[in-house]
């Protein structure tokens, strides 16, 4: 059995959701952050809304209109860590973007993973190539998620997916996760295994 941020949870990892349940050995600790970036409708914030559901009075914004998110959001779970959502790159990108983004991910000290999303639908694109050379620039650990797969064909999908194990494969760089996230925030597909990675790389998913 595992316990995801305090969320028991069942080997088959049926979508633990984050918890503001502190862990004994994390009170002494600073805690960590976590972020997610992406091109603009993307779905960080959608993510996020998920990820932070069940988290009392801890609510995410979020709009079908490309560029909400103008600066970069924290949201607390429980002392344990932040959940950080930045601006969606792109057409739609804040003049903000390089000053403030870019220095949180060259300058934070506790930044324990960045999470590039990848919309499912697209695909890989220029931009994201771009975002993508700036994490190995910085050579910061990341991970690739693959978002809206519940609004892509199962060929699609494959094609999709297929495309960024050749990105990862070509890179070979050791800052990028091996394992590509292929997640939906509408029917929560994958996220458990999206929860429960960020709960261990945080320290604070506790094995029985």
């Amino acid at each position: 059995m595992t316990r995801a941020l305090g969320v028991e949870t069942t080997e088959t990892l049926p979508s633990p959701p984050l918890s503001t349940t502190p862990t004994t050995r994390r009170k002494t600790v600073a805690p960590s952050d976590v972020v997610f970036i992406g091109r603009s409708n993307v779905g960080k914030s959608s993510l996020l809304q998920w990820m932070v559901k069940e988290v009392p009075g801890l609510r995410v914004k979020t709009s079908k209109k490309p560029g909400l998110t103008r600066t970069l959001n924290f949201f607390e779970i429980g002392r344990l860590l932040f959940l950080v959502d930045a601006p969606g790159y792109g057409f739609h990108q804040p003049k903000t973007f390089i000053g403030s983004v870019e220095t949180y991910l060259r300058q934070r000290k506790n930044l324990v993973r960045t999470f590039l999303l990848i919309d499912g639908k697209v695909g890989f694109t220029e931009l994201d190539y771009v975002a993508l050379d700036m994490l190995e620039e910085f050579r910061i650990p990341y991970a690739l998620v693959l978002t809206k797969v519940d609004k892509v064909h199962s060929s699609r999908r494959l094609v999709n997916v297929m495309d960024v194990v050749k990105i990862r494969n070509r890179f070979s760089s050791p800052s990028c996760f091996v394992q590509p996230f292929m997640v939906s925030s509408l029917t929560g597909e994958g996220m458990a295994y999206l929860v429960a990675f960020v709960a261990h790389i945080t320290g604070n998913l506790l094995i029985k």
